[in-house]
């Protein structure tokens, strides 16, 4: 007497189901896996810059670019001399995540709405400050430049802007009003670059700015 091949019967229809779940979940799965791959295979480059003119001392003009190309950091810097004739200018791989978080640290604070503003307070040193990123088919870039990050904070002043309406009867044929103009996030922006990076880039910096200010 022979047995009935249950064994045989359970995995043909453990095969059968497993196959027909294939048939079933398998378009969806492939979609959102083809979705992920997209996104991680798209060109994605953040750049910010922080660039000081200098009106004083030995060293006329320094710059600071941080990078992020498709997950890849760097971190640049490059000064010269008021003379011209030195140049200190050197390129250091960031390990991790510093670069992203300076980037969100900057956009935080305002890179992207902050705008030029009239040379006031101090103005022995300039500050040009850019931005771009692209992500996939996306990008954008903004730039302004501003002095004296610290007047602006605390003693900007006020902007007057004077309404004349023809329609109203003297003495209220103008109308003055008035805001606050200032805006402490140009001092945070100074900050974000001052305090970023390991200490091997900040060290190379400082001897870099050594040199050169003995120049």
């Amino acid at each position: 007497m022979r047995r009935f091949p249950t064994a045989l019967l359970i995995a043909v229809i453990a095969v059968l189901a497993l196959a027909g779940a294939a048939l079933i979940f398998w378009p969806t799965a492939n979609k959102r896996y083809a979705s992920v791959d997209q996104v991680r295979l798209q060109r994605s480059e953040i750049r910010v810059a922080q660039a000081v003119t200098h009106a004083k001392g030995p060293i006329a003009r320094e710059e600071w670019r941080l990078s992020n190309l498709d997950g890849a950091s760097t971190a640049q810097y490059e000064a010269t001399n008021r003379a011209g004739s030195r140049v200190a200018k050197f390129t250091y791989p960031i390990h991790g995540y510093d670069v992203t978080f300076a980037f969100e640290a900057l956009v935080r604070d305002g890179v992207w709405e902050l705008r030029s503003r009239p040379l006031r307070g101090n103005t022995d040193n300039v500050y040009t400050v850019s931005i771009a990123q692209t992500a996939g088919d996306r990008s954008g870039k903004h730039r302004f430049t501003f002095s004296d990050p610290h007047y602006l904070a605390t003693s900007a002043g006020r902007e007057y802007n004077i309404h004349l309406d023809p329609a109203k009867p003297v003495p209220d044929l103008l109308t003055l009003k008035s805001t606050a103009t200032a805006d402490g996030r140009y001092q945070k922006i100074v900050d974000d670059f001052a305090s970023f990076g390991p200490p091997g880039f900040r060290k190379t910096v400082a001897a870099a700015r050594e040199k050169l200010l003995k120049s």
